[in-house]
């Protein structure tokens, strides 16, 4: 039972951390979606418009992949947690059972 409740902890944390790493991950977009929209705005000529706004737009696309990654993760995680769970459960219905059988013997 103890191993359960450190595994279950770690998975927790696990989690607990990627959600901190998706908040930073979509903080960035956002500032690399007004450097965007700065950029359109800009006084730059079309050519440097055009480096910068590729540049910025292949910086967006590799956070939103990784974003993808870890709430990927995530659900897989989630998933495994409540598939454990469910063993969990049916293990104690299962030592319930017995506890009850030998009680109902013994009566």
């Amino acid at each position: 039972m103890n191993v359960s409740t450190i595994s279950s902890g770690a998975s927790s944390y696990s989690l607990s951390n990627n959600n901190s790493q998706v908040k930073q991950i979509q903080n960035q977009i956002q500032q690399l979606e007004q450097q965007l929209t700065a950029e359109s705005q800009s006084k730059d000529d079309a050519k440097t418009k055009e480096t910068k706004t590729q540049q910025i737009q292949t910086q967006i696309e590799l956070l939103q992949a990784q974003l993808q990654q870890i709430q990927t993760k995530n659900q897989s995680q989630n998933s495994s947690n409540s598939t454990d769970k469910n063993k969990q459960a049916d293990k104690t219905q299962v030592n319930n059972t017995s506890l009850n059988d030998t009680i109902d013997i013994e009566v």
